[in-house]
């Protein structure tokens, strides 16, 4: 039985860009739609909170879709 590695591997695939984006405090530009109501539009937000994103005007959990990435300016 091996011991236990004190690190996880690193991420690959989407989860390897999910964690990219989290850590990188950059803001991405995001399409976002409601199925339960209907709502739809655009907005920057950080990857941090995309997945508790949240209808504006029912509440409900939103479908996000990310486009773009706008990185931090020194």
């Amino acid at each position: 039985m091996e011991p236990a590695s004190p690190t996880p591997p690193p991420a690959t695939g989407s989860a390897a860009v999910a964690d990219a984006l989290t850590r990188s405090g950059a803001f991405v530009e995001c399409v976002f739609h409601c199925a339960v109501c209907g709502t739809a539009g655009t907005s920057l937000i950080r990857p941090a909170a995309v997945p508790g994103r949240r209808c504006t005007a029912c509440g409900a959990p939103v479908v996000v879709t990310v486009l773009e990435r706008f990185g931090r300016r020194a």
